[in-house]
């Protein structure tokens, strides 16, 4: 699948640029265009293409939801992802009035954005990949950007979990916190607080190396359950 095409419309330079660097963390994303207003994202459109577009509602000269409709009313194959500090029930409601695939509330949670970002992907991936739909695969389409966002609890971030599943998976035998730290870059709160999760879902058993002084040291265990 070709790379996903993304505009961010963000008139904070810093903000974009670290909206920018978070949807490049995900495999398969391009930033290619910053905008700091809607007439330079209108503007842009009208000359290039775009997948995706990541949109504040508070911009100094258009509101977001004004955008959206614009582009609907051009017919843009754009798709929207809202990130803003709006979120009065009318900016809501029209957002999915006019088809945001997902609305995030300003500030965010970084791992809830990068979610967002690998369900969309998902959902590119599916229409790509299929010519004709079922009725199956067409509830899948519907309901996939919600999939697993009210199983997982508040702090679990599923592109974090994902990443640290994936590094679980390369380790032969007992491994400890800092192991995966070092292969994650993450901080060692955040790793613990994974593993511990994902321990009490079965998946992981912890072992205790107990010292003369000191905290003991705790291994993880795979178990072989998913």
């Amino acid at each position: 699948m070709p790379p996903i095409k993304v505009m961010i419309v963000e008139d904070d330079f810093m903000v974009a640029d670290i909206n920018k660097g978070l949807t490049e963390k995900v495999e398969g994303y391009k930033v290619v265009r910053i905008a700091k207003n809607g007439r330079e994202a209108l503007s842009y459109l009208r000359k290039k293409e775009v997948d995706l577009i990541i949109l504040d509602i508070y911009l100094p000269d258009m509101h977001g939801i004004d955008i959206v409709k614009e582009v609907r009313k051009k017919e843009y194959t754009v798709d929207f992802i809202l990130i803003t500090a709006a979120h009065d029930v009318k900016t809501v409601e029209d957002s999915i009035r006019f088809g945001a695939f997902d609305y995030i509330v300003k500030p965010f949670d970084a791992g809830r954005y990068l979610d967002s970002l690998v369900n969309y992907k998902h959902l590119k991936r599916s229409i790509v990949e299929n010519k004709v739909l079922n009725q199956d695969k067409v509830d899948s389409l519907y309901l996939i950007n919600n999939k697993k966002k009210d199983a997982l609890p508040k702090g679990i971030a599923e592109y974090t979990l994902d990443k640290v599943r994936k590094a679980i998976a390369s380790c032969d035998g007992p491994f400890t916190i800092d192991e995966i730290r070092i292969e994650l870059a993450l901080s060692r709160i955040t790793i613990r607080r994974y593993l511990e999760f994902i321990a009490e879902t079965g998946s992981l058993k912890k072992s205790f190396q107990y010292k003369k002084k000191g905290r003991p040291t705790i291994f993880f265990i795979k178990t072989g359950s998913s």
